[in-house]
């Protein structure tokens, strides 16, 4: 049980460092509306630190749950160690002066209420309150878009949906250390999940390409929504549905689904005239690239098919992840250098947004199983067959 309990975690740390660099990358949007966004060491510090060990604790409390052991009670307040950032004096000294600043006990107050109201059945004043703490949070949260662009336009619009999801996300991994108080989740249940990450991870792979195009980033409706935000949900709720079969039998068929990454190439058609024109520029060669990458990296991990082709699988995924800290300065400028804070902070956005679609990607390819193990780890009756022989 040592690798499923390693796998939990690691997974966690990833999805945690994943959605603090994302975060970062929201917040880096929003200043772009009153002044300039600067990334300090103090961010991988204060903010992917604490996001990377936020995940593990979760990771954790997953296998706990999978297992049926209650856990510590105080992993309940993984999350207050986000607000680690009032460690920096110039945060804390503008929270107290202005209350600027505030943000993180925000988005600590909204993660501990949304998982304490989810772990619940009854209702009582205490959750009823907790589920209006997190309500007007989030609502909060999705109208700071307003900070970077008026929230009818494109810009502002994204940027709202972009915090919304990041923060709700964390709600609902916030549930995993209390008490199970609900039966499985079903299929759609499992859809709904699949697609907020889906449109979490577009989100956060927008603000990406908006850091390589610099000033001459815009969002459109079309284009960001429609060819970037709206495949990337859909991917997330056919992975979902996936992972719903997986953990019920499998079906015939549910191998297709391995193909949802593709619908990232959507945006070769939002000008069909000029196909040429998106794979010269690299937009169309990148929307192809990422998820065959993924897919790649998907298949490597899944467990499935003969060890050489996941070997090459692997290969190809590394190759692929390799790739982009070999050009990151060709394609971003001087300021994507791995020898600069800046530079460390956006790859590592861009590298562990590519992990977490591998390793969502490999759902559909991985063997079903009757429990809650991560995707390529080995089932709990295989387990017991080897230790029987």
């Amino acid at each position: 049980m040592t690798g499923r309990r390693t796998t939990y975690v690691v997974i966690g740390g990833i999805v945690g460092l994943a959605w603090a660099a994302a975060l970062r990358g929201w917040m880096a949007q929003l200043a772009e509306g009153e002044s300039h966004s600067t990334v300090t060491w103090m961010t991988l510090v204060l903010v992917l630190l604490p996001g990377l060990a936020i995940g593990m604790l979760l990771g954790w409390s997953a296998y706990l749950r999978s297992r049926d052991i209650r856990g510590s009670r105080w992993l309940v307040f993984s999350p207050v160690l986000f607000a680690s950032a009032l460690l920096d004096p110039e945060i804390l000294h503008a929270l107290i002066t202005n209350g600027q600043g505030s943000g993180a006990l925000i988005v600590v107050a909204i993660a501990l209420c949304t998982g304490y109201v989810l772990s619940r059945r009854r209702w009582s004043i205490r959750r009823a309150a907790c589920a209006v703490v997190a309500t007007l949070g989030l609502l909060m949260i999705a109208g700071m878009g307003g900070i970077a662009a008026p929230m009818g336009t494109p810009r502002g619009a994204w940027v709202g949906l972009y915090g919304f999801v990041l923060v709700l996300l964390f709600g609902l991994a916030s549930v995993l250390p209390h008490p199970r108080s609900r039966p499985e989740p079903g299929a759609r249940a499992w859809v709904v999940f699949g697609a907020l990450c889906g449109l979490a991870w577009a989100c956060a792979l927008r603000s990406f390409m908006a850091e390589v195009a610099g000033a001459e980033s815009g969002v459109e409706w079309v284009n960001t929504f429609g060819f970037i935000l709206l495949p990337g949900t859909l991917i997330g709720g056919l992975l979902g549905w996936a992972e719903h079969l997986r953990r019920t039998g499998g079906r015939p068929g549910r191998r297709l689904l391995a193909l949802a990454p593709l619908l990232f190439a959507a945006i070769l058609f939002s000008n069909p005239f000029d196909i040429g024109g998106l794979l010269d520029d690299g937009v169309g060669g990148g929307a192809i690239g990422v998820p065959v990458i993924a897919m790649l990296g998907g298949f490597a991990l899944s467990g499935s098919g003969p060890a050489w082709s996941r070997s090459l699988s692997g290969l190809g995924f590394l190759a692929g992840f390799v790739t982009w800290l070999v050009v990151a300065t060709d394609v971003g400028g001087p300021s994507f250098s791995l020898t600069t804070v800046h530079g460390l902070w956006a790859s590592t956005l861009y590298e562990s947004l590519l992990v977490l679609f591998a390793l969502a990607a490999s759902v559909p390819q991985c063997a079903p199983v009757d429990t809650g193990a991560p995707c390529g780890t080995v089932p709990a009756h295989r387990l017991r067959n080897t230790a029987a022989r």
